[in-house]
């Protein structure tokens, strides 16, 4: 039995993996035998819903998923997206279903787990595991691999990105990713799989903060701290190399492998904080001041006091005993409130803002993206659709196409996207009207309230491009370059494996990597009649909302 093993190493750029390729020499050699190439990602290139799409072979609007953010029926308000919002079935239900077996190992999104014929381990966000979550399928997995590591499994480094923690956040994103891939490694090994996917994630988070030592052209670029962590970046793709290295052992000549990212990466110069401008335009309209959206003292001084209270919380069993009683209302609500929803910049999202629905036209609840407040759509929505609406956003890609940073006093180049020219399905309705790409993604468009319209010293210094990384190598993979789209590689594996495209998959069988003498070239491409799961959504609890806005911020996708 021949199998294919699919490494995903979030946010790898491959034009960092050709740059540094002496260096990479597992990746190195997979590229020189099989294909290399761009992996093109979705728009906006967010890894959410973008692992999605992948998992899927389908576009956001058939999905219903459009970013982290999950809006709640009828409502202004938001939870965070999860799997079970999905409303496609990933390409293990359909392998499943013609008897393959498949490990889903680490892939974003994936909490909580859901069964399949092989087995799961969830990828982030997800709960903090304190040695009692249910983080895989079978779920007895989950206890087995605590056991196995001799600690509970923990999905991410604890910790912000900020300005002064390279020195600590460097070997802790190194223990996490050997904490995965130990983890994939071992499993591998001990069940039973036809196709696997595992995920990395590490690598997304150290471009996030690494970019500018390793960049003399960034403005944040200090040769001072570069002498440091200049080489703190290629040290991870390193490490990352070492682990796809580990996973090929694994591997017979008959089996396949390809490596993918859901996105680049690319230097970050400033944020643009939309709603910041769209309140300053007068299409976004608060009840009070702007600066109404900005925590009080007394939300401020609970987030310095709530610090120390989390850490407890997290490592501290005994405090977590003496404080259950009061947990729920306490922790779950009162913290959730105010410490979680104010990150230091005092930013605030849309729904803890109070808008006046009334008289606003136009808001931001998600990075990169706008939306109109429609009548019909919206609960309180005060734009037509039709001819005030075409007007509304013609006005606003006029605006937003001569932005002027104060770090340059130049129109800044614009690429908006109205959603029919990237999307297609049957919830089209629910996607953003539009999406934003701003200085070729060197300038982040974020959501939050708080801290101006421009900030021109970001902590993140560097953010999603659209160029993700291919790598295809097996017998029937041919020698050379490619490129194709993120939604391509799961009908592509399932064209390897005959099992039949659902028709209703926008992926498309990337047969240019393929020998011209191998089956699946010569062979047509066979489809069944596409699905619908109809998934409710399964709501986090308060507590595991709480743990999750916080990894989101400070990872930064959250202001």
């Amino acid at each position: 039995m021949t199998r294919i093993l699919v490494i995903g190493l979030d946010g790898a750029s491959p034009y960092l993996v050709e740059k540094w390729r002496d260096e990479l020499p597992f990746l190195s050699r997979l590229m020189t035998e099989g294909v290399f190439g761009v992996l093109k990602s979705i728009t906006p290139p967010r890894s959410i819903p973008a692992w999605y799409c992948f998992a899927t072979g389908m576009n956001p609007a058939r999905l219903g998923v459009f970013g982290f953010s999950q809006r709640l029926p009828n409502r202004y308000d938001y939870t965070f997206a999860n799997f079970t919002y999905c409303q496609q079935p990933p390409f293990w239900e359909w392998l499943n279903r013609h008897g393959i077996e498949t490990a889903v190992l680490h892939l974003p999104g994936t909490f909580p787990p859901r069964p399949l014929h092989g087995f799961m381990v969830s990828g982030w966000p997800a709960p903090h595991n304190r040695g009692n979550l249910i983080y895989t399928w079978p779920e007895t997995l989950s206890r087995e691999i605590d056991r196995w590591l001799k600690r509970p499994f923990e999905f991410l480094a604890p910790g912000a990105i900020t300005r002064n923690n390279e020195a600590h956040m460097l070997p802790e994103r190194l223990r996490i990713l050997q904490m995965h891939s130990d983890t994939a490694f071992h499993l591998l090994q001990t069940h039973p799989w036809q196709v696997a996917l595992v995920v990395f994630s590490p690598l997304d988070r150290a471009s996030h903060q690494f970019w500018k030592h390793m960049d003399p052209t960034h403005p944040q670029h200090n040769p001072a701290q570069a002498k440091q962590f200049g080489n703190a970046l290629k040290q991870t793709y390193k490490a990352h190399d070492e682990q796809v290295g580990r996973l090929l052992t694994l591997l017979t000549p008959d089996d396949t492998v390809f490596i993918v990212s859901d996105h680049g990466f690319g230097p970050t110069h400033r944020t643009f904080y939309i709603n910041e401008w769209l309140i300053q335009q007068g299409y976004l309209v608060l009840k009070k001041s702007p600066q109404a959206g900005n925590p009080a003292w007394h939300t401020r001084l609970l987030g310095k006091l709530a610090t120390p209270l989390f850490w407890l919380n997290d490592n501290s069993p005994t405090f977590r005993r003496l404080s259950a009683p009061l947990k729920k209302r306490t922790l779950a609500n009162r913290i959730r409130n105010h410490y979680v929803r104010a990150k230091e910049h005092d930013l605030v999202r849309i729904n803890h803002l109070d808008v006046d629905w009334s008289r606003t036209r136009a808001y931001s609840p998600d990075e990169s993206s706008l939306y109109l407040n429609l009548k019909g759509r919206d609960p309180q929505g005060i734009v037509e659709p039709g001819p005030e609406a075409e007007q509304l956003l013609t006005e606003l890609e006029a605006g937003l196409s001569h932005l002027i940073p104060p770090d340059t006093n130049t129109p800044l180049a614009a690429h908006i996207i109205r959603k029919e020219d990237v999307y297609q399905g049957p919830f089209l309705a629910n996607a953003p009207e539009l999406t934003i790409a701003l200085d070729n993604y060197r300038t982040d468009v974020m959501a939050e309230v708080g801290a101006g319209i421009w900030d021109t010293h970001p902590v993140r210094s560097a953010n999603h491009t659209p160029d993700g990384l291919l790598i295809a190598h097996g017998p029937e993979i041919r020698t050379g370059t490619a490129q194709g789209g993120l939604m391509d590689i799961v009908p592509t594996i399932m064209h390897m494996l005959k099992v039949p495209l659902p028709t209703n998959m926008d992926g498309k069988v990337l047969s240019q990597l393929f020998r011209d003498d191998a089956e699946p070239r010569r062979r047509s491409v066979a489809f069944q009649a596409g699905t619908s799961s109809l998934n409710e959504g399964e709501a986090y609890s308060a507590e595991e909302l709480a743990q999750i806005e916080k990894q989101l911020r400070d990872l930064g996708y959250l202001g």
